[in-house]
């Protein structure tokens, strides 16, 4: 039985051990993309919060300069939308990622599974093969002794 379906199927099963592997690089790579692009957009949100803090404190101002003030605060808040969709397509890459782990995790077990099933009928087997031959063998001693009286 050195060519048995459970040895076959060892094969297979690391085949889908290393894509599992690679999958799982993948989302550990995502994940620490996923929080770089939080913590950037972190950053925006706290260097906006305080610009417009320290626009609200100042006392004199003309016209030029609040328009000034305006604008950057604008540009500001669209940095940070577009950084809060760079955030939101980074996590929807990451939980796609995290399905097809999902779902190649569940193969790779239920291979497993099948595997064991395997290996469990043919220890069963061989057990039989090998009562077998004890039995013959116990037959052939017993009816040599019968038969050297």
């Amino acid at each position: 039985m050195t060519n048995s379906r459970s040895k076959r199927l060892e094969l297979v099963r690391n085949l889908n051990q290393q894509d599992l592997d690679n999958i799982s690089e993948q989302l550990a790579k995502q994940r620490e993309t996923l929080q770089g692009e939080q913590e950037k957009l972190q950053q925006l949100q706290g260097y906006r919060d305080d610009y417009m803090d320290s626009v609200r404190n100042l006392k004199h101002t003309n016209v030029q300069q609040m328009q000034s003030q305006r604008s950057f605060i604008q540009r500001m808040h669209m940095a940070c939308e577009q950084q809060q969709a760079m955030v939101a397509k980074v996590n929807e890459h990451c939980e796609a990622i995290m399905h097809v782990w999902q779902q190649q995790s569940q193969k790779l077990k239920k291979l497993e599974e099948l595997i064991e099933r395997y290996q469990r009928e043919e220890q069963a087997f061989a057990d039989q093969q090998e009562q077998k031959l004890i039995d013959e063998l116990s037959t052939q001693k017993a009816s040599r002794r019968t038969s050297a009286f």
